[in-house]
């Protein structure tokens, strides 16, 4: 599992409503992913919401997001089910000086070949760093708004 950490000034509310908007997923994700995501699920968002991702690392990544965690303005956490794998990304929100400090992890739950070869190398060198920058963009959409 990998983490990072950045302190955003905005309030819970809006910082989460973006977050849990998975179909904007692609405005913050790498840009170099093409990411395109859609609801399939009816009804508000919440816990059990289900959305088709479609991205191009590697070649094309046809995955299905599912919410698993759905605590308003404190906690988000999806799973992405896809050639890669079975993959768990979550955020956590917590009053910081200034608006609120977002954490955001990923996981590797049940990872396929062959991405499962190159995750110790992955985890160590570019997950920080991608998670570092998901942040960053996250943060210049929220608090640019």
């Amino acid at each position: 599992m990998a983490e990072q950490q950045i302190v955003m000034n905005a309030p819970a509310e809006k910082v989460f409503g973006y977050l849990a908007d998975i179909t904007k997923h692609g405005e913050w994700g790498n840009p170099s992913q093409k990411l395109q995501v859609t609801k399939t699920s009816d009804g508000p968002v919440g816990q059990g919401s289900t959305f088709a991702s479609v991205g191009h690392q590697f070649g094309r990544n046809d995955d299905t997001v599912t919410i698993t965690e759905h605590v308003p303005n404190s906690r988000l956490v999806y799973e992405s089910n896809g050639k890669a794998g079975l993959c768990r990304h979550g955020f956590d929100i917590a009053p910081a000086e200034g608006g609120v400090r977002v954490t955001k992890r990923f996981e590797a739950v049940q990872p396929k070949m062959p991405f499962a070869l190159f995750l110790p190398i992955v985890s160590a060198f570019l997950l920080p760093a991608n998670l570092r920058a998901d942040l960053a963009r996250i943060k210049a959409k929220v608090e640019g708004s």
